[in-house]
């Protein structure tokens, strides 16, 4: 059965417009943006980006807009990211005002892309901008927000 949600071909090619031969094919191969997914027994070398507890009861989704791949899948109050299929192009990580999106290559990552493989395994992707949350500008750069955190999943689109 094929994945029936829409695609973002434009933007893949805006993605890989002005890179060299084997740079494009290296951000295409195995079909980015067509449900790719990683063989997750062998990502030595690989890099993803992640989406932390900055998000938790902010949910900004100015980050969706810009994802070449669709990777986004969304919680009730916050984001994730799929490692197994984010390009690591790192479009999406100056885009959120509350700087929840991080590489997996800074310290301490490990549980991050754990948490964001179990979610997006969970959730609805998402592929449009929404509002943020009600209260978004009073969250953003709360501490101790996993205490707020939902596993119900969003409602996606």
């Amino acid at each position: 059965m094929a994945d029936a949600r829409p695609r973002k071909t434009a933007a893949i090619w805006t993605f890989l417009k002005g890179r060299d031969e084997a740079d494009a094919l290296s951000a295409l191969e195995g079909g980015a943006g067509r449900g790719y997914r990683r063989d997750a027994n062998n990502l030595d070398g690989l890099m993803t980006y992640i989406v932390n507890d900055s998000c938790i009861a902010c949910k900004y989704t100015d980050c969706v807009e810009v994802c070449p791949v669709d990777c986004f899948y969304e919680g009730e109050n916050m984001l994730v990211i799929h490692p197994d299929e984010c390009i690591d192009c790192g479009v999406c990580e100056p885009e959120c005002p509350a700087d929840a999106i991080r590489p997996d290559t800074e310290p301490d990552m490990e549980k991050w892309v754990e948490f964001n493989r179990k979610y997006s395994e969970m959730w609805p992707v998402i592929i449009t901008k929404k509002d943020q949350l009600p209260n978004a500008e009073e969250m953003d750069g709360k501490e101790g927000k996993m205490e707020l955190f939902s596993e119900a999943p969003g409602e996606g689109g």
